[in-house]
């Protein structure tokens, strides 16, 4: 008689303790029932950063054609010398960059892009100058890809 009872309890405690463990997995599904309407999305933190990231699109139109027009043809010293001080420039982003917390590094490659295609917006602005703008966005371009690469799941 005790095995029987003692079976029938160690059954009843593992079909318990398996209804909880299916109970707990599916309450993920689970909706409460709000007053106030229907339920409000819920976004991750890293969405609500970085869903503004900065894309080619961004870049204004005749970029494109801009940047091919100087790898195809050859460049003048001028230019060369303007790469070279926007190569100085990109190293000292870096090293601000890797100073700043991820999202004010993030806060910082938009700003600097948004300056830089403002700059370039301006009908005052001479060709060398607009190359030394584009190279700032190129950059910017490629570190904020290259930040949301490295900080995904990071958060």
């Amino acid at each position: 008689m005790k095995k029987l009872v003692l079976t029938f309890v160690l059954l009843a405690s593992v079909f318990i303790v398996m209804g909880s463990i299916n109970a707990i997995s599916n309450m993920e599904h689970f909706n409460f029932i709000s007053k106030t309407g229907p339920k409000a999305p819920i976004e991750s933190v890293y969405s609500v950063k970085y869903d503004d990231c900065i894309t080619e699109e961004d870049l204004p139109e005749g970029f494109g054609l801009y940047t091919h027009q100087l790898t195809d043809q050859h460049v003048a010293w001028d230019y060369k010398k303007v790469s070279q001080s926007a190569k100085k420039y990109g190293a000292s982003l870096d090293s601000t960059l890797k100073n700043l917390s991820t999202v004010d590094a993030h806060d910082f490659i938009h700003k600097t892009f948004q300056n830089a295609k403002s700059a370039v917006m301006d009908e005052d602005v001479s060709p060398i100058q607009k190359h030394y703008h584009y190279e700032i966005m190129r950059m910017c371009l490629e570190r904020d890809k290259h930040l949301n690469q490295n900080m995904i799941g990071k958060l």
